[in-house]
């Protein structure tokens, strides 16, 4: 018996007091193939903003977005997202991109970090040396 392999589904999610917090998106990862097209490290030239954007398109799962005027639920497709506004898509697309680098500002610390405190243990001293203990 082998170990199935699964491409993992990412919830992109807005901090608090962004612009579009309370806007939710599943979106399916890459395979690595996937990842290397689109970044470059295959050898070519990467995806670029526009190809990033279909990317994202493609790999789109379900959101909780509606329509502006009547408040039905818009599908999570090519048309859905066409249809939305240009500063959202962008906002989730480099929210996912940041989500598969590791790196998205809407995750929240660990609990054990110290949230950017110094340390408690005291510094090593940098200086040089003296010539009598150098030697």
């Amino acid at each position: 018996m082998g170990y199935r392999t699964k491409v993992k589904t990412y919830t992109i999610k807005f901090a608090p007091g962004h612009e579009h917090h309370g806007a939710e998106a599943k979106v399916r990862g890459m395979s690595l193939g996937e990842y290397m097209e689109a970044t470059g490290l295959d050898g070519g030239d990467g995806d670029g903003n526009a190809g990033s954007l279909k990317n994202f398109i493609s790999h789109l799962v379900s959101w909780n977005l509606e329509d502006e005027d009547t408040g039905a639920p818009l599908p999570p497709t090519e048309e859905g997202v066409l249809s939305v506004d240009h500063d959202l898509i962008v906002a989730m697309n480099n929210a996912w991109i940041q989500t598969l680098t590791g790196v998205h500002g809407a995750d929240p610390l660990p609990e054990s970090s110290t949230s950017g405190e110094q340390s408690l243990a005291p510094s090593i001293p940098m200086e040089p040396l003296s010539e009598s203990l150098a030697s």
